[in-house]
């Protein structure tokens, strides 16, 4: 991956468009209609030359894909070694399963997705709550029996917040169903 200045380039730009326009790229002049500039093979190349640079200044001067190639997906075959350690939030869930992939070849796992399923299957419920007066995430009954609950806490700060955790059994369900999710 290469990378080009990007006042060079934008100098590059305004000459070509000179050109293109039949004009002496230094001094801004209308050439002769005789001249080479004036020749409309030459005229549609630096069009042509213009737009590919206009490109290039729009990439922030980087010609070419990032070094490497893209991050595969999360290899749901991990799954397969996982193993429960104790109630947590989505987040340290989320944390434990990213653990055991190489994160230089894949992308991490979000717990985004899984909300967004868990809501979606009727699981959690995002609410307003009148007694702390903001939107709260609650477990529906529907979560509790597979093992996803919630629960009143209260932060050093001394703001009451709802902390959804995952037991064994929830954190199970949860694995089992990651690729739909996904």
């Amino acid at each position: 991956m290469e990378r080009f200045d990007l006042e060079k380039l934008e100098n590059a730009i305004i000459y070509v468009e000179r050109i293109a326009e039949g004009k002496n790229p230094v001094n801004n002049t209308i050439a002769d209609s005789d001249d080479v500039m004036n020749d409309p093979i030459i005229i549609r190349s630096m069009f042509f030359i213009k737009d590919v640079l206009v490109e290039l200044k729009n990439n922030n001067g980087i010609i070419g894909k990032s070094k490497g190639s893209k991050k595969k997906e999360f290899p749901i075959e991990t799954l397969s070694d996982f193993q429960y350690v104790e109630v947590k939030t989505i987040t340290r869930l989320t944390e434990q399963l990213n653990s055991g992939i190489d994160e230089t070849v894949y992308k991490k796992l979000s717990y985004r997705p899984i909300t967004d399923w868990l809501k979606r299957n009727g699981y959690l419920i995002e609410t307003e709550d009148t007694r702390l007066g903001k939107k709260v995430t609650f477990t529906t009954e529907k979560a509790q029996a597979v093992g996803i609950t919630h629960s009143l806490q209260t932060s050093m700060s001394g703001n009451s917040y709802y902390r959804v955790v995952y037991d064994k059994n929830g954190q199970e369900f949860v694995v089992r169903n990651l690729p739909s999710m996904l």
